[in-house]
């Protein structure tokens, strides 16, 4: 069995900067494997947000999940990581679900809500779906989650009620008006495939 890992100058050099209230974050594709920065940013989360992320109570990271969460392969599941100095703090995702058709995520840890870093996050990870033929997104999110319907809405994403207070989006969208990141630099770094190395 074969496993996927980046090389080290993608985790230390070449990452994407982006410009939130008051700090420089920065971007990176969440390696195959790397399961420590999805713990960092899942245990900096409050009860609720996770509640909000994972539309139901989610105490911690099962081995099932941590799995299939850090099971990124760059082209049917892209997550990237931003930090801030070198603190784990946010990660943007998507799953793909069709051949022009992708589910997207995001988690931000409670201490850096309201800074920017979503937005953040979802120009990069919309930028790389746009290059990678993606041409609609899908998401759930609560009906309470107002911070999550404004930044889907940016891209051009409609919510409509599917029922048990959760809003649905599935559509073509667009990416953000005003870039949040240097757009040339995150499709430059996703497209360093992950390189294969022996189990």
């Amino acid at each position: 069995m074969s496993v996927f890992s980046f090389t080290s100058p993608i985790r230390r050099v070449s990452q994407v900067p982006a410009a939130i209230q008051g700090e420089t974050a920065w971007l990176r594709p969440l390696g195959p494997d790397e399961a420590d920065p999805l713990h960092a940013v899942f245990d900096a989360m409050s009860p609720e947000s996770r509640y909000a992320r994972y539309l139901q109570a989610v105490p911690e990271l099962t081995p099932s999940m941590t799995r299939t969460l850090t099971a990124v392969d760059g082209t049917d599941h892209v997550a990237w990581l931003a930090s801030i100095g070198d603190r784990p703090v946010g990660i943007g995702r998507y799953f793909k679900v069709g051949p022009c058709s992708a589910e997207i995520a995001f988690e931000v840890a409670d201490e850096f809500h309201g800074l920017g870093l979503g937005a953040a996050l979802l120009d990069t990870v919309t930028t790389v779906a746009a290059v990678s033929g993606i041409r609609e997104l899908q998401a759930l999110v609560l009906g309470s989650n107002h911070r999550s319907q404004r930044l889907l809405s940016l891209v051009g994403l409609e919510l409509a009620p599917q029922g048990g207070g959760v809003l649905e989006a599935d559509g073509p969208f667009h990416l953000l008006e005003q870039p949040r990141v240097e757009r040339p630099m995150v499709v430059r770094l996703a497209l360093v495939a992950p390189q294969p190395v022996a189990a």
